[in-house]
């Protein structure tokens, strides 16, 4: 199983000292048994196919935050001519406002997903609240979407920290 001619680690091939009893980047057992070895690589590609299925969930999971870039564009469409008045503008610029954070949080999401993911969440629950505060039946109106929206981000949230866990266990950055 390992490469005792150069060297190099069998599954991370980084190099090691001929003493060594575990890689001190992956961890694999070089002074185990065969089947200690075997069994380190099979548990290895294992997670490996977990990191590529949370991947998929994490992405998914960075597409609502575009989701409620156009949600939010949406409603701010319906409210701009349902309303008039002073406050049709200020409802506008808010909501301008709100959409474009989406809009950066998503992008952002490429780079940053567990940050972008938690301001998300975070940021659409102040909207929530402070809407609730101006008007105590917003609460209700909406309250499926608002269930959705969460949920989604909720489950994007541990996707991302599950990524993040697994890259650790495999050093991967």
């Amino acid at each position: 199983m390992e490469n005792i001619a150069n060297n190099d680690c069998s599954c991370c091939y980084t190099k090691y000292e001929i003493n060594d009893l575990f890689c001190k980047t992956c961890g694999f057992p070089f002074q185990g048994t065969e089947q200690d070895q075997k069994n380190f690589l099979s548990e290895r590609n294992v997670k490996e196919i977990d990191l590529e299925s949370l991947n998929e969930k994490v992405a998914t999971a960075c597409k609502s935050l575009y989701w409620l870039s156009g949600l939010t564009a949406f409603s701010a469409i319906v409210i701009y001519f349902s309303s008039a008045g002073e406050d049709q503008l200020a409802t506008l610029m808010t909501n301008i406002f709100l959409i474009l954070s989406f809009l950066g949080l998503g992008i952002w999401s490429k780079n940053k997903p567990t940050a972008a993911m938690i301001t998300g969440l975070s940021l659409y629950l102040i909207i929530i609240l402070l809407n609730a505060v101006i008007s105590p039946m917003t609460i209700v109106s909406g309250l499926i979407v608002k269930i959705i929206v969460i949920g989604a981000l909720i489950k994007g949230i541990k996707a991302v920290l599950e990524v993040d866990k697994l890259k650790k266990e495999l050093n991967i950055d």
